[in-house]
């Protein structure tokens, strides 16, 4: 069995995922999983793959979902995952002296004050953010993947987890356990205004033998923009994923 587990991020649902499960599961993938994160804790994320074949897996972690997903992936004893692909992922969400590529902590205390006002339209304006200038035609799918009947109270969890959370330490020992041992992807867009591609960077230098794809005029959500190049990605490691 192949299994393909696709992690959304913060504000979104598996809907996101849609284009990307339909081709995977047509043409690569015995099962898909889009799970529904309920709380931002690795611990919940560990104990959910600890179920999974992992060696036939590819997992797939995007913005918010790939940070947790290093994390939960630190915890986990046992065999490595076929594959781990981080889309959009940085090391460190928010700028810090020593890491300048960071979005500013005022944002997300910003949009956290506004959740209790108007969820939506916080929702809506970060699905917009996620687009490129040239990505204008996705909007409504860009859209439709975020959870509108999300609590507040769960999304300003998420918002505090981007604001504090820093693997950069973590890093270099998950790199050293087995379950980051197998093939690390980085796909990055490099006109992604949320995630810009410096830390994508960042975080292949801090992934000895972890393998970069920048993908020309993509934003920060490119498995729905570029569609295309990303499940021809995503195939390339199933159809190797496993014994």
């Amino acid at each position: 069995m192949k299994t393909l587990v696709l992690l959304h991020g913060w504000g979104a649902s598996g809907r996101l995922w849609r284009g990307v499960q339909t081709a995977a599961a047509c043409d690569s993938a015995s099962a898909v999983l889009t799970p529904e994160i309920p709380r931002w804790e690795a611990g919940w994320l560990a104990q959910y793959l600890s179920g999974l074949p992992l060696k036939e897996s590819v997992l797939v972690g995007w913005s918010l979902g790939g940070m947790l997903l290093l994390e939960a992936l630190a915890q986990l004893q046992g065999p490595a995952p076929g594959a781990t692909v981080l889309v959009a992922v940085p090391p460190v969400f928010c700028r810090r002296p020593d890491h300048p590529w960071g979005q500013p902590a005022a944002m997300l205390r910003a949009m956290r004050r506004a959740l209790g006002s108007d969820s939506r339209k916080v929702l809506n304006d970060f699905a917009l953010a996620c687009l490129a200038p040239g990505e204008a035609a996705f909007r409504e799918e860009a859209a439709a993947g975020f959870d509108y009947q999300a609590a507040p109270a769960f999304l300003a969890q998420g918002l505090d987890y981007l604001r504090d959370k820093d693997l950069r330490g973590l890093l270099p020992l998950t790199q050293k356990t087995t379950n980051l041992s197998g093939r690390v992807i980085i796909i990055q867009g490099e006109q992604d205004r949320i995630v810009p591609p410096a830390q994508g960077r960042d975080l292949q230098e801090r992934l000895p033998g972890s393998e970069l794809h920048l993908l020309a005029a993509a934003g920060h959500i490119p498995f729905l923009t570029q569609t295309t190049a990303v499940n021809g990605i995503l195939r390339g490691l199933l159809s190797v994923a496993g014994p």
